[in-house]
């Protein structure tokens, strides 16, 4: 069975993932003109992160929410959608997170991951580089898929109280084409899949 101290450790683990993924994705898409980021190095290899405060706000309550979900085991995707204005959505970045029984309390496990995690990101450049062009006036936001009765707990969490979350349904004119399974981590101890998906 797995213990509080291992599901708050994947957690972290996973948040910070998708933290880096969408600072890395907003960076290569231009989303943000490349002056509001500034190179780290995550899992040994170098990373842009924004230092923009209004982004890094929005980012880090979303993400607690994320965080908070995830370790009741209610957060089943993190997508992050790509638009021009409500009804012209442009591409979509999907993390779709497997649950099972975690097993990250070895070094062993620990090293696997971070490496599938390295090997993902230094590919995903090179797959952004295939997408579209975008317009200059594109914008996004994060979608966290959820439970129904877990949105309304999260409504009412004093401390995300003025942050403004979204339930949506998707437009059925809108199609999608271009799928794309990116490497993100798929171990003993870890599944998450990440597909993009393009707007026709």
């Amino acid at each position: 069975m797995t213990s509080n101290k291992e599901i708050d450790l994947e957690t972290d683990i996973i948040i910070e993932l998708i933290e880096i993924y969408i600072n890395t994705i907003l960076f290569a898409r231009k989303i943000y003109p490349s002056e509001i980021f500034r190179e780290r190095k995550a899992y040994n290899i170098p990373v842009h992160i924004s230092i923009l405060k209004p982004l890094n706000e929005y980012l880090e309550k979303t993400l607690q929410a994320a965080r908070d979900l995830k370790r009741q085991r209610k957060l089943s995707k993190v997508e992050i959608l790509v638009y021009k204005n409500e009804t012209c959505h442009l591409e979509s970045y999907t993390f779709e997170l497997e649950e099972c029984e975690f097993a990250l309390e070895t070094d062993e496990h620990l090293m696997e991951l971070e490496e599938q995690i390295r090997k993902s990101l230094l590919s995903l450049d090179g797959q952004l580089k295939i997408l579209r062009k975008l317009p200059s006036d594109t914008t996004f936001k994060v979608l966290l898929h959820t439970t129904e009765a877990a949105f309304v707990r999260l409504e009412n969490t004093a401390k995300l109280r003025d942050h403004s979350f979204v339930r949506e349904t998707r437009q059925k004119y809108e199609q999608k084409t271009n799928t794309q399974l990116l490497p993100v981590s798929h171990t003993a101890s870890v599944g998450i899949q990440l597909y993009v998906e393009e707007y026709l």
